[in-house]
């Protein structure tokens, strides 16, 4: 089915200015956490609530969520913590009752994304712009389903490092095959084209810096969290010993010297321990969607970069300093799992 023969639309909302508290909890919460906020901010509020659910940050006490009204562009208010939420790309469905059936409305945008190969993000966006709490039939609930857009991103990146001629011979055919309406096979066909022709251009140092771009967001509360620690005590094996207490997001850092490596954890534990052959192994191995399902289809290992972007975000947001990362083994050259090796700065001290 269509887009529009599912209700779903694909746009662009724009960089807004919003008034907003944060809490950990679960959709549920976010109506009374809603009325409450809407009780200091209600004759500055220019538009309907707006729910942020961060699914990158997990702690005991729920989800990491932040409600938000927006405001006049700029205004400040006592008491009130204000910031811009950034432009983004969206699919987006309209959800009408109550909040305890938004899961099976969200399913449709779900079902179409992983139809058509579409990468999301870890933040989903609940627009609420008609809430009845006598009458929750009544609600009008937007799902805003935040995009990726991985080729946006390899479209900048390939601009500023290798100029615009070069980037529009890299990306023909974008418009034709890699749409949110392409199908998976358009979209793989594409990509896998694309990746060949940069590899045409670029050489290896250009392909990482590219593709490292790539990658998809790491929160950047987590990051954060790992800077302070990081600042507190200016060593890096506190951070390493705080990653290590977090299998899931972190897998298991090893430092040797100015150099960490790490090795890739299943996307899918129990399938991979589950299959009987090196092929099923694999599918259950790889964190993308776009590898896993297509390992036969001679993708370029330049793709692996995107991977190592993964930990670029993390360890230049909490050294402030640029670093370097190395593959060491990937599925797409014909290993079994996925190791890199990033280099920290030989400037940095280290006690081993």
């Amino acid at each position: 089915m269509t887009l529009k023969e599912l209700g779903i639309k694909h746009k662009k909302i724009d960089k807004l200015y919003v008034g907003y508290i944060n809490f950990r909890g679960e959709i549920p919460d976010i109506p009374a956490k809603i009325e409450d906020f809407y009780k200091k901010i209600k004759d500055h509020a220019t538009g309907p609530p707006i729910a942020i659910i961060d699914y990158g940050v997990y702690s005991e006490g729920g989800k990491d969520i932040d409600i938000c009204f927006p405001l006049k562009e700029g205004k400040e208010l006592i008491g009130i913590n204000t910031k811009y939420l950034k432009s983004i790309k969206i699919l987006s469905i309209m959800h009408q009752g109550t909040s305890d059936s938004l899961s099976e409305t969200y399913q449709k945008i779900s079902n179409y994304t992983d139809e058509h190969m579409i990468s999301g993000t870890s933040w989903l966006r609940l627009v609420y712009h008609s809430y009845n709490r006598k009458n929750p039939k009544d609600n009008q609930i937007e799902i805003q389903h935040n995009l990726h857009k991985w080729e946006d991103r390899l479209e900048r990146s390939i601009d500023g490092i290798l100029g615009n001629n070069i980037k529009n011979e890299i990306m023909k055919n974008r418009e034709l095959l890699f749409t949110v309406e392409s199908s998976r096979k358009d979209r793989t066909l594409w990509l896998k084209h694309t990746l060949n022709r940069l590899d045409k251009f670029a050489s290896d140092d250009q392909k990482y810096e590219i593709v490292s771009r790539c990658a998809h967001e790491f929160s950047p509360k987590r990051i954060e969290y790992m800077k302070i620690i990081y600042e507190k005590t200016g060593d890096v094996d506190e951070v390493i010993k705080e990653m290590q207490k977090d299998y899931a997001w972190y897998e298991n850092p090893i430092r040797k010297g100015n150099i960490i490596y790490i090795t890739k954890i299943p996307v899918n534990p129990e399938g991979y321990e589950k299959a009987e052959t090196l092929e099923e192994k694999k599918k259950n191995y790889c964190h993308c969607r776009f590898i896993n399902e297509n390992l036969d289809k001679d993708i370029s290992p330049t793709f692996c970069y995107c991977g190592t972007g993964w930990y670029r975000q993390q360890w230049e947001g909490i050294l402030g300093k640029p670093i370097k990362i190395k593959i060491l083994k990937s599925l797409l050259k014909g290993d079994e799992t996925c190791e890199v090796a990033i280099q920290l700065p030989a400037e940095l001290k280290y006690d081993r």
